[in-house]
């Protein structure tokens, strides 16, 4: 019984925080636009969710921008900038995990994807480099 006890008093302050996970029957969509002068990679992350087979997951879709103010040369459409849907599963408050990267991640973020545009900010450096971060509404 004294076990149990203290099992149960160890469980309720050392609990591990759980949040309800929000998936929506419609995607929720939201644009994201490259204002440094040059090419941005990146990723967009889910929350976790058990899979069919047990296993925890995430979706994560990649994207690409080129450099501020890039257009495609044939059909004239905005390269700097794209459109992206999710249905979640979405952090709180209906965020996704906005990952930068190079070859390795360089700034991170959770994105409110219903509260306006994301911007991606950048500037060269001068003594070489660039320094790369986003506006994250």
């Amino acid at each position: 019984m004294k076990w149990a006890l203290i099992t149960l008093i160890f469980s309720v302050f050392y609990a591990v925080p759980v949040h309800a996970q929000e998936i929506v029957q419609e995607p929720i969509c939201f644009t994201v636009r490259n204002v440094a002068p040059y090419k941005v990679y990146g990723n967009f992350i889910t929350d976790f969710y058990t899979a069919p087979d047990g296993t925890k997951a995430r979706h994560r879709s990649n994207f690409r921008l080129e450099e501020a103010g890039a257009t495609d040369p044939e059909k004239g459409y905005p390269l700097d900038r794209a459109e992206f849907c999710s249905y979640g599963p979405f952090y709180p408050d209906r965020q996704l995990e906005m990952i930068l990267r190079t070859l390795v991640p360089i700034f991170s973020c959770k994105v409110h994807v219903e509260n306006g545009e994301t911007v991606i900010k950048g500037q060269r450096l001068p003594e070489g480099g660039t320094k790369t971060w986003a506006e994250c509404p």
